[in-house]
């Protein structure tokens, strides 16, 4: 059993996103420089040292044009992949918990300034937590969501109240970790679905949501991959997302409010809404 687990951590790691935070939005112009923040979550296993993939993120954002602070939660629990992956429901909900009040706290001193949230991986479950755990008159501007391992028919009810744009699910059906890893551990969200991940799939919107719920689903673009992507780095592992060419080219846009947001509309192809 032992080396069972050493062998899933391995190959884990080998193959291996204007808001106020106000009770009264205020509405700020668009400045060049003013980008606020993008708070970023790391994967499982992810921050340490030789597995810092935020550091392509950033890089890719700098070289994209983003003039906002980036700043890496760490929401890990030291232990590693496997005992990120695996912790419990009530554990990420605890770090996301964590992650919204600073969020409150941000926006307090920063009044109009945007945020907006990246999550890889496991990271991409305490995104849409912290998004839960958020207060319903705290909204954040996008969010992007890279080899999501959570489970695809995850309801995001909640979630999407607290999200003023859009929430970008960037998939890819050759993801190795989430095609063959995850289906034995599970999703980080710890559900037993199969490949039925919205990292490969994106998400599918549950099929008894009221009118305004389903509504709401309509913020959840699911951006597939495409061989095109290879050309930045990205060719489609777990995480090509974070490939700095790539952050850069299809990232950076829908983060920068001056910039082409809509840039997806522009390429029905790559997208989807839910189903």
């Amino acid at each position: 059993m032992q080396k069972f687990y050493f062998f899933i951590n391995f190959s884990i790691i080998g193959l291996t996103f204007l808001t106020g935070c106000s009770t009264q939005r205020q509405m700020v112009p668009d400045l060049p420089g003013r980008h606020g923040v993008v708070y970023y979550l790391d994967g499982a296993g992810g921050g340490s040292v030789i597995t810092d993939w935020g550091r392509g993120v950033k890089a890719g954002l700098e070289e994209g044009g983003y003039q906002g602070e980036f700043i890496e939660y760490k929401w890990q629990t030291g232990l590693g992949v496997l005992a990120d992956q695996d912790s419990s429901v009530e554990y990420k909900k605890a770090q996301a918990a964590k992650l919204a009040q600073r969020i409150v706290d941000y926006v307090e001193s920063h009044p109009g300034d945007p945020v907006n949230l990246v999550g890889l991986s496991a990271g991409t479950a305490v995104a849409i937590y912290t998004l839960e755990a958020l207060p319903t008159w705290c909204t954040v501007d996008v969010v992007i969501l890279l080899g999501s391992s959570i489970d695809a028919h995850y309801n995001l009810t909640n979630a999407l109240e607290r999200v003023e744009d859009d929430l970008y699910v960037f998939t890819s059906p050759k993801d190795g970790v989430l095609g063959l890893l995850v289906p034995i551990s599970g999703t980080a969200d710890r559900q037993f679905s199969g490949r039925e991940v919205a990292g490969i799939k994106g998400f599918i919107m549950p099929p008894d949501l009221d009118a305004q719920a389903r509504v709401s689903y309509s913020k959840v673009i699911n951006v597939h991959w495409q061989q095109g992507f290879a050309k930045t780095g990205n060719r489609g592992g777990h995480t090509g997302g974070t490939h700095p060419r790539f952050v850069a080219q299809y990232l950076t846009p829908l983060l920068i409010p001056e910039g082409p947001r809509t840039m997806y509309a522009k390429h029905p192809e790559l997208v989807s809404t839910t189903k």
